[in-house]
């Protein structure tokens, strides 16, 4: 089984095995990461990471998958951490380490900015405007 190894912001080693997304889900408690290879396939990149009471009922349908997906996930990182203390803190320590893409909010100044002009386009074509005939 392929592995990947992660390292929290504390600087902690977190292990995690990989599985391809078309397998069953492992039942029980983990830390989980939706990922794609990283540069090089040597590891992988984090783009979603959460945690879980049951990871094989919340596996499925899970609703952050095809944009996970669409991001180039190809694996299911699983940690497993029976204690839900000790999943608190792994998810926390690499959310800060790790910074997926999936789980970072934009930052609250800038949601209140408009969004910046970009090229005007056009999508309907010019009407012409014609001139009435007056009934005389």
């Amino acid at each position: 089984m392929q592995e990947a190894v992660f390292k929290g912001a504390s600087g902690k080693l977190y292990r995690f095995s990989a599985l391809r997304p078309d397998a069953p889900a492992p039942a029980g408690p983990a830390v989980y990461v939706f990922a794609r290879p990283a540069v090089g396939g040597r590891n992988f990149t984090a783009l979603f990471l959460s945690r879980t009471a049951d990871l094989s009922l919340r596996m499925q349908g899970h609703e952050r998958w095809e944009e996970a997906r669409l991001l180039g996930a190809t694996h299911l990182l699983v940690g497993a951490f029976s204690e839900r203390s000790e999943r608190a803190l792994a998810e926390a320590d690499l959310a800060e380490g790790l910074r997926p893409i999936m789980n970072e909010a934009p930052p609250a100044e800038i949601e209140d900015e408009p969004a910046p002009m970009g090229q005007v386009l056009r999508f309907f074509p010019p009407i012409a405007v014609r001139a009435a005939a007056t009934c005389s």
